[in-house]
């Protein structure tokens, strides 16, 4: 795992999160390596690949904000020394947290500080903390999930070929499904699944809907309307 991110190798990362999280017994193993899977992910970061290669990284984002929404329920992550070791830091008496340099918390802390720390540990007492570790968590999956609904309106490898219906298309260079069945129907309507999944993980982090979501949302709404009749014509 650790030589995974050392070498930023996503796929492996993937592979291994995903293994991790279907195996229940370290949940938080699973969550490294998901966060640095989409450590770089931001709205100018294409969705591309095969419809397998975008069902599993999108079912991956899934899985991920479960497991940040995990670590987010915790009453008093402070207490716990399985989350003291993913964010590396430490308490001391007097109830005070320890947020060593170079590690995200203290980064988050710096620049909600707006001063420069890195060349020291932050002291904060846990009252401070737990807002800290909250509000972190949750800008950090926010973006993530803001902006696979901005790059995932542009996926169209599950979009049915109309041209192809009039013999007009060339499948050199078309990336949309020739073949309409009812296992393309399947694959369509899971990566539909998992954006409504991940859009109603987003508005519970944000108790809102923007314009970027909203427009998420009404593209959502009329592709499972379209599906909902494919389905009813097909049986």
């Amino acid at each position: 795992m650790f030589s995974a991110i050392y070498e930023s190798d996503v796929a492996q990362l993937m592979t291994l999160g995903r293994t991790i999280y279907s195996q229940d017994d370290n949940k938080l193993a699973a969550l490294l390596c998901l966060d640095h899977t989409f450590r770089n992910m931001d709205r100018q970061t294409p969705i591309t690949g095969s419809e397998r290669q975008i069902l599993n990284r999108t079912r991956a984002l899934c899985e991920y904000a479960e497991l940040v929404q995990l670590v987010l329920s915790v009453l008093e992550p402070w207490t716990k020394e399985n989350i003291q070791k993913l964010f590396s830091f430490t308490v001391h008496s007097g109830d005070r947290v320890c947020l060593r340099r170079g590690t995200y918390l203290h980064g988050f802390f710096e620049r909600s500080r707006r001063q420069d720390l890195l060349n020291q540990d932050s002291m904060i007492e846990v009252r401070f903390f737990y807002n800290l570790y909250r509000n972190s968590l949750q800008q950090r999956l926010r973006e993530r999930l803001d902006a696979y609904c901005n790059t995932s309106l542009s996926v169209r490898v599950f979009d049915p070929c109309e041209a192809f219906a009039f013999a007009r298309c060339d499948r050199t260079e078309c990336q949309r499904q020739h073949n309409l069945d009812h296992a393309w129907f399947d694959r369509r309507l899971q990566f539909h699944m998992f954006q409504i999944s991940i859009l109603d993980s987003l508005r519970a982090l944000t108790g809102s809907v923007g314009p970027r979501q909203y427009r998420f949302d009404l593209f959502l709404f009329e592709r499972m309307s379209s599906l909902t009749l494919y389905s009813e014509a097909s049986g």
